[in-house]
Formats: C-alpha cells, structure tokens, sequence
C-alpha cells in the first residue's frame, strides 16, 4: 500500500495545514510583532529610535520577520504540507542567516549557538535538505507529515525511508562524498519515502525566542555594541538629516 493511501485525505490535509498555520500565525504575531518587530528593539539598543541616526541592524531584521507574517497571514489559502512548511521553512531561513552572520560578526561562540539557538540549526538542516536535495531527486512520490501528526504511527510503519532530522544530521549537514554516495544507495528509485517537517507551531514558537535572545544578548554586552557600533559601522550617522536634504 502506497503510503499517500495511509495519509490525510485531501480535505483533511487541507484543514489541518489550515488550523495549524493560522495558530503559528497568531503565536508570531503575539511573540514576533506585539506591536512592531521585536528585533526593532536594536533601534533602542544602539539609541537610534526616534533620532536622526539610523541603525541597519533593526531594519534589515524587520525584513525578514515581516516576510515570515505575511506568509503565515495566508493561511487560508494553504491545502499542502509540502507547500507551506518549504515556502515557511525557506522563509524562516532567511531570518536564521541574518542572525547567524550576525552572530560571526560578533564571533559569538558556536557551541554556545547550538545549545541556545537549538531552532536556528534545525531551520537551516531543513533549508539545506530543500535547496540541495541530492539523492532525494531521485525518489517517487514521496509523502510529506509533520512532527506530532496522528498519522505518523501508521506512515512511518510502512515507510522504507524516513527524511528526518536526524536523517538531515547524517546526510545533509556537510558535504561529504561518501555519505552522498550511500545516500544515493540509500534512496534513489525507492518509494514510500516519508518526510517528517518540524511542527510548524513549535518552531515558531523556538524561532520567537531566538529573536528575543538576539536582542538580549547585543543589548546586555558592551563588547559586541561596540563591535557593531565602531568596528562595523553599522549605525549611519545624522541619516534622516542627509535623507531630507538630499
């Protein structure tokens, strides 16, 4: 039995991928965007809010928050796994590399990234898997669920494959020849191959707090301030004065 047999049908994919979506939607909007962005609170960190300087910092961050909301405002229109967790996992990625360079510029110490920014690692696996999805081209219809699913026990009974994160860890962290190479053995022209999303409404829940402790972790040391103040530049003196003016 084909695995897409075991899953929601088409209607029930459809409402699920809904109620979920519309719950990340108010958790982001809650978290994320109280009011405006929460990484807008650079402005205040480097005292550039409500002042005739201006700090890239915040600005560059509400970008990519404010393209994550404007997908998960679409909620109504979503009917596929597949479709809205890639589109939002791809879109969470763009903030994930945003922090991350961030992060190097300060060389925050990557062992410390891992244990406290657990989400940002996981959305970049996942990232990874969509943009380079090597052997995985070569599969047949594969079906798509997400972590939690009440499906999950039946599918991942019958899979022959499962693509999840701890599959992402052993194929899709590095590149790696001979891991490609027993990936491609592993995978290629097989079906019932299962892909398990993390939950989108836990992640955003994990990807909310890492905004927070973004901001909490420039605002709280002197060092990287002033590494991002005077090292890099990244405020741009009298900005509205010489925007007006010109």
């Amino acid at each position: 039995m084909e695995l897409s047999q075991l899953n929601f049908s088409e209607q029930e994919e459809a409402e699920i991928v809904r109620k979920q979506f519309e719950e990340a939607w108010f958790l982001y909007q809650r978290k994320a965007i109280p009011t405006e962005p929460v990484m807008c609170q650079l402005h205040e960190v480097f005292e550039t809010f409500d002042s005739v300087h201006h700090n890239c910092l915040g600005c560059n961050f509400a970008e990519s928050t404010w393209l994550i909301n404007n997908f998960l405002q679409t909620y109504k229109s979503q009917y596929s796994i597949q479709y809205a967790y890639s589109t939002f996992i791809i879109l969470a990625y763009l903030l994930v590399e945003r922090i991350d360079t961030l992060f190097d510029i300060i060389e925050l110490d990557k062992d410390f990234r891992r244990e406290n920014f657990k989400v940002l690692l996981d959305l970049r696996r996942w990232a990874n898997f969509l943009k380079h999805p090597k052997a995985f081209l070569l599969t047949h219809h594969p079906t798509f669920s997400f972590s939690d699913s009440p499906k999950n026990k039946e599918l991942i009974a019958k899979a022959n494959v499962i693509v999840d994160r701890a599959f992402l860890d052993k194929y899709y962290a590095e590149k790696d020849e001979k891991k490609d190479q027993t990936l491609y053995k592993a995978i290629e022209n097989k079906d019932n191959i299962l892909v398990i999303f993390p939950n989108v409404i836990s992640v955003t829940e994990n990807l909310c707090q890492a905004m927070k402790d973004c901001v909490s972790i420039i605002r709280d040391n002197a060092v990287y301030r002033w590494i991002l103040e005077h090292k890099h530049k990244t405020t741009f003196r009298d900005y509205w004065i010489d925007n007006a003016s010109a």
